[in-house]
């Protein structure tokens, strides 16, 4: 047999193979066009449907005009590359100035047959004549013919006129340049939610960063048919207009959220994380990790409940149904990622695993953009995603997930999900968006507790291994905020940046640092100068250590007492609480003997560890008064545990049904409070009963005969508790208001240990306790509580 060359032939079926069968979408159909358009070196576009019916929805006779004014096509243009399939000039190549084509390869002009069985190309070059080439799609799709390929079907571009130029495109005139597709006989029926949704795609069709570096391009949606409908509408609601890339610029409220550049100039990647528009931390890393991954930037916000109303107010639609991570490559969108129900990443799967550690699409909206001069990460045919190279699994898997887990466990570990109340949650859930600038944040935990959090732990937040870390910074304003309550948790911090190479350390954070470091040494020695003025006491041990353990033996002896009346059986009432105001008065004397001990010890020298042992009987004293006052008045179990309180709630009631026959039984004592929800916080109610106690046994040794409480909420995370009597107010012997709260120091006959235990107290619950005198007479204490 001869030896005979044979080769592949072109049925005219390939068409479909290359137009509306591979570009399944009508979407993305247009944002092809519109891609050819902006490759064009077109300033703009406009794409326009006419002839709508009445009831908004097209008919046989809509058309749809893709018009640009870019630099058109001449009949050497149309023979040698438009109707030459897959040919592209612009594959491998840039506009210029670090500009990008949006498309590459050779099939996007078959978009047209996705939309319409029509198209009329009208196109001139500049100083050319106009152009038209007419073809019906149906002239390809003739089915069972093996010899009826797709050259063999005869199209005629020709020269027209102007009038006829304008007469085909429904306009009065031709641009000098620029190509015009009238596609007819749509394939697809279009409606108002389809042409929002068309508006929608375009919004996301390119990147507001303009990667490329020319005039911005303008897209404009008309629709006349529409318009009467669209007036009064706000822009999210009407179909026409200029196309708003809003959503991608940054987000108009202030918000959680993290970005991430990889740069091929020094082989880096910087991390930056963002809360509220101040800074938190920022990590410079090596690149090496991600080889492939040239020039890449990341960035995610994440949505609380309040965020996501201000995303519906901003953007017209709700987070959920905008979408999550979208993925620009060279400046242009590749869909369908980032679409709703388009789990590229995996980031619901990954949430299914983990409900409390991992962040799923519904929490957070954001962009990954690449700029690829060297082709490695490449579109499908379909133009439905990218190729699923190495580079691009190192994308999602290493660089993305990297980034995520950052800000995740800031979100997590930090912010406690920036959690808010259940009711809140259920209202934002059903607005319609809220107002950033008019709304109140409430949220379950107070910014500060979150501080301290963050603060304390920001190491571990930054999470970066040594070996990849080239310079590391964070906010020195979160140590600032709390090395004054948490000193030695930040000097350990401290301490612990110490310990690192001192190379990867920011230089102006090291500055900072050192100030703290400042700080905290004079916070230091202000307290050893504090406890050397107030070490007055000397006292001798062995001689007065047998007086200490009687009365300790007779604390526990009341004690038992006390226990002993709390469980017994239920008595009359009236026995009840004759025998606990015995235990009562006998505490009264037993603090007494205790105070005098301790004014006595006052004169003597060498008895520091007594009057430690004689302060522990003291406190142990007023708890035993305390339990035996809840025993009988307040009908309800309270133990030293610290559990949720209602402290408006019980301080209220503890004044009322309990300290107003005890320890305010000789005042008149009024109590108000302003406070009309829950304010809960973890306390031990004996300590808030001891303190309480001791406010107002403070102010009946002043000779108070009045004492008035005022609670209120200032905001919505402090409680002030105000207690002011009528009393002598402070000693001109104390010259310094603050040192009242000092051991030891009493201008009454009391021990001087009442209002330092107070403080102490006050302290225990992270709150703080502060005093100022009144005019004409008496003292006010302010008890502050933060949540």
């Amino acid at each position: 047999m001869k030896s005979q060359s044979y080769s592949f032939r072109t049925n005219t079926l390939l068409k479909n193979l290359v137009g509306k069968d591979l570009i399944n979408d009508d979407n993305i159909a247009i944002v092809e066009l519109v891609k050819n358009s902006y490759d064009a070196r077109s300033p703009s576009v406009r794409v326009e449907f006419t002839n709508l019916g009445q009831d908004g929805v097209t008919t046989a006779q809509t058309r749809i005009l893709i018009s640009d004014l870019g630099t058109g096509m001449t009949i050497g243009d149309l023979s040698d590359k438009w109707l030459n399939i897959a040919y592209s000039e612009k594959k491998g190549s840039q506009q210029g100035r670090g500009q990008f084509f949006a498309g590459n390869k050779g099939v996007g002009r078959f978009s047209c047959d996705r939309l319409g069985s029509g198209l009329d190309l009208v196109t001139r070059s500049k100083a050319e004549p106009i152009i038209h080439l007419p073809i019906d799609w149906k002239d390809f799709e003739v089915e069972g013919d093996k010899d009826r390929i797709i050259q063999s079907i005869p199209l005629y571009p020709k020269e027209i006129s102007e009038s006829r130029a304008a007469d085909i495109c429904g306009g009065s005139t031709f641009p000098a340049s620029g190509t015009t597709l009238v596609i007819s006989n749509l394939r697809s029926e279009w409606n108002h939610d389809k042409l929002i949704d068309l508006k929608r795609s375009l919004e996301k069709f390119l990147n507001p960063n303009q990667l490329f570096e020319r005039d911005k391009f303008a897209i404009e949606l008309v629709v006349k048919d529409l318009a009467k409908g669209d007036a009064g509408k706000s822009y999210h609601d009407r179909v026409n207009g200029i196309i708003q890339n809003q959503v991608f610029e940054k987000l108009k409220f202030n918000s959680t959220y993290i970005t991430c550049h990889v740069s091929s100039a020094d082989s880096s990647v910087t991390t930056e994380l963002y809360h509220e528009g101040e800074s938190v931390f920022r990590l410079r890393e090596s690149s090496s990790t991600y080889p492939g991954i040239v020039d890449a930037h990341v960035v995610i916000y994440y949505l609380n409940p309040y965020k996501k109303a201000y995303f519906t107010r901003q953007t017209g639609i709700r987070s959920i149904e905008f979408g999550s991570i979208f993925l620009f490559l060279n400046g242009f969108r590749v869909a369908p990622y980032g679409d709703r129900g388009d789990d590229w990443l995996g980031l619901d799967v990954r949430k299914s695993q983990g409900t409390s550690r991992y962040l799923s699409s519904r929490d957070i909206v954001g962009r990954i953009e690449l700029t690829d001069v060297e082709d490695v990460f490449q579109p499908v045919s379909s133009r439905e995603g990218l190729k699923n190279t190495a580079e691009f699994k190192r994308l999602r898997e290493g660089l993305f997930l990297d980034v995520l887990r950052k800000l995740e466990r800031f979100v997590v570990d930090g912010l406690d999900w920036d959690s808010v109340p259940t009711t809140v949650r259920e209202e934002l859930r059903t607005a319609e968006g809220l107002d950033w600038k008019n709304t109140s944040e409430s949220y379950l935990e107070s910014w500060e507790r979150k501080q301290q959090r963050i603060a304390l732990s920001i190491l571990g937040l930054i999470g970066s291994h040594p070996s990849r870390t080239q310079n590391f910074w964070f906010n020195p304003k979160l140590l600032e905020a709390v090395f004054e309550t948490r000193t030695e948790d930040v000097r350990r911090l401290l301490d612990e940046i110490d310990g690192a190479d001192p190379s990867k350390l920011d230089g102006s954070l090291r500055s900072d640092l050192s100030k703290i470091r400042r700080l905290i040494q004079a916070k230091d020695d202000a307290a050893i100068s504090a406890k050397q003025e107030s070490a007055t006491l000397r006292v001798e041990v062995a001689k007065k250590q047998q007086e200490v353990e009687q009365l300790s033996k007779s604390t526990e002896t009341y004690r038992a007492q006390t226990l002993f009346l709390q469980s017994i059986a239920p008595t009359e009432v009236k026995d009840l609480l004759t025998f606990h105001h015995q235990i009562s008065q006998d505490s009264v004397i037993l603090g007494n003997y205790l105070t005098k001990a301790l004014r006595s010890l006052r004169e003597i020298e060498g008895g520091e560890k007594v009057t430690k042992f004689l302060e522990k009987a003291l406190m142990a004293n007023k708890r035993m008064a305390t339990v035996a006052q809840f025993a009988s008045k307040a009908n309800f179990r309270a133990g030293m545990k610290k559990e949720m309180t209602d402290i408006p709630a019980f301080v209220e009631q503890y004044l009322l049904n309990v300290a107003k026959d005890f320890a305010a039984s000789n005042l008149t004592l009024t109590v108000s409070n302003s406070v009309t929800e829950p304010f809960d916080i973890k306390a031990s109610r004996i300590e808030l009963s001891i303190l309480i106690d001791n406010l107002i046994s403070n102010s009946g040794k002043a000779m108070a005969k009045n004492l008035e409480v005022r609670i209120d909420k200032i905001g919505d995370n402090r409680l002030v508790i105000a207690f002011g009597d009528d009393g002598n107010g402070l000693s001109e012997d104390i010259p310094d208001i603050d040192s009242m709260f000092e051991i030891g120091v009493t201008t009454t006959s009391g021990s001087g240990l009442g209002l330092y235990h107070a403080k102490q107290l006050a302290e225990t619950m992270d709150g703080t306790l502060s005093a100022r005198a009144l005019a004409p007479r008496g003292m006010e204490m302010t008890l502050e509580l933060v949540k």
